[in-house]
This record gives structure tokens, sequence and C-alpha cells, in this order.
């Protein structure tokens, strides 16, 4: 992963786990929240040794790998606290936090996608390379639909899905990509997409019956496709993908109680992440608010 997508990265995680920090707080689960809290400090910490413009980006931190694995069992042994509504940004931070500790332990290897949807892809069963190699035998499907086809609209439907599909490939950001303009999150998104259309397109255009071949070649294809797309262990390269941005957050005051429960000795502390993100260079030097004295006690 390169060094500004790991930025990106951990300033997702950072924006999540505050996030729920806050919520879990708000709750009254202070022991959950301090999980978080500690979770985030760390990732506060690392933050700004990759911004520093003089830091070595692949110095040896496996040992801070060792510690986000670490912070991720003890929320994941909390799991069942999070309120249901909250599952999802949870996953969101553990994928996340994950991508994070993978490059720290092995800095060229390739990085998990992140999770399309908060859901996708449902198990992680297939490489991404047996992935790239199916793609490529589904578009010489579609252009086989294309040439058996009998009828314009099936045609136009197999010709045109084998040419998006190849290109679309071409330009995805992953090992066989030759230019990697597209992240694996969007190409996995359209991978869902390409199915759905080969596998409805005979019976929404109504060529099923009249266009068996082709008909029958397109729904195998698309159909296969969706499957693999939700059983695929989808990797980047280079890491580039969209930043998750944080939706808020439960709020009390530091007396204050919820849910029947004290505040206990949690100072409640407020947002400290700026919403403009820091600068890649100079990091170490950007205005902050954040005080080692004041953290976990």
């Amino acid at each position: 992963m390169e060094r500004a997508a790991l930025h990106v990265e951990l300033r997702s995680s950072l924006e999540v786990s505050d996030e729920l920090r806050r919520h879990e707080h708000a709750a009254g689960d202070d022991d959950l929240a301090d999980d978080f809290a500690y979770l985030e400090d760390m990732l506060d910490e690392l933050e700004r040794h990759i911004g520093k413009s003089h830091a070595d980006p692949v110095l040896c931190l496996e040992r801070a790998a060792g510690q986000l694995q670490l912070a991720i069992q003890a929320i994941e042994l909390r799991r069942s606290h999070v309120p249901r509504r909250l599952r999802g940004r949870l996953r969101v931070l553990l994928e996340s936090t994950r991508r994070v500790a993978i490059v720290l332990r092995e800095p060229n290897a390739p990085v998990l996608s992140k999770p399309l949807f908060g859901v996708l892809p449902l198990v992680r069963l297939v490489s991404q390379d047996i992935h790239a190699a199916i793609d490529y035998l589904g578009y010489a499907a579609a252009l086989l639909s294309a040439l058996v086809a009998r009828t314009l609209p099936a045609k136009f439907v197999g010709a045109q899905l084998a040419l998006g599909g190849t290109a679309v490939s071409t330009l995805t950001d992953r090992r066989i990509g030759t230019l990697p303009v597209i992240s694996i999150e969007t190409h996995e998104g359209l991978d869902l997409a390409w199915g759905v259309t080969m596998l409805a397109s005979p019976f929404v255009l109504g060529y099923a019956r009249k266009d068996r071949a082709a008909s029958a070649i397109q729904v195998v294809a698309g159909a296969c496709a969706i499957a693999l797309a939700i059983f695929t262990n989808y990797r980047t390269e280079l890491g580039t993908a969209t930043p998750y941005r944080s939706k808020g957050g439960g709020s009390r005051s530091a007396g204050g109680s919820s849910a029947g429960k004290s505040a206990g000795n949690y100072s409640g502390r407020k947002r400290r992440l700026s919403e403009m993100p820091r600068p890649l260079e100079g990091l170490s030097s950007a205005p902050t608010d954040w005080n080692p004295s004041t953290e976990r006690t």
C-alpha cells in the first residue's frame, strides 16, 4: 500500500473508532468505550508517525501491528455489546484496522478490500487471482453469446458487456491491472452490476424465448459472476479507496449517566479530530488539542 493510501486508511479508522467510542460512552458502556479509545490512541500515534516527512514508511512496525491485532480482538470479544444498528459501522472499523495491520506487517503485500455496502463479500473464499481469471472467462462467455445470438438485443448485450468488463478489469487496481485507476471496491460493485445485467437482460428485454442459446449463456454467466463477487477475497495493490467519514456519535456530560450506568472514571473526551484531513507532510506539527496526559487513566 502506498504511503498516502495508508494515511487515508488511518484517518478512516480514526473517524469510525471515535464515532463508536462516543456512541458507547453515551450508552453508558464505559468498558467498551475504553476499548475503542485505546484503539483510537494507537491509530492516532501511528498516523502521526506515518505523516512525518522524515519518517521511514517501512520502519519495523510489527510490534504496532501486534498491538492493533490485540485491540481488535478485545473489541471483538465485546461485539455482542454493540447495538445492532451500529454493527455495520463496527465491521467497517474492524476491516479498516485489519488493512492497516496487514500493511504494517507486510508493506508490499496486497491489501484487503473494504466491505461493500458494509457486508460484501459475505465470505472471502476465492482468491483475487482466481477471480481475475474467471472474470475473463465470463467476458469470453458474453462475447460468445453475442456471436451465437439471433436477435439484435442479445447481440448488443453480449458485445457491450464483454467490452465493458474487459475494460474495467484492465483498469482495476490489482496485480494484473494494466492501468490501476479503478479501486477494487468499485470493481466489486461493477462485478455485481455486470452479473445482474447479464442475468436479467434476456427477461427484461424479452429475448429469453426467441434466443434461447444466447440467453442461456448470459443467465449462467451472470449467476456465476454474482456468486463469485459474493465469495471473492478482494485485494488491492495500491490500496487507494474512498475514505470513510464519521456519521456522528452519542454524547453525554462528564458527570451524567445513561441507561442507569454511572460515568465512572472515564472523562468522556470531546472529539479531537479535525473535520479537515491533516496534511501528509509535516503532520507532526499540525494543530491539535491531543494531550497524552488527558488520555486513559
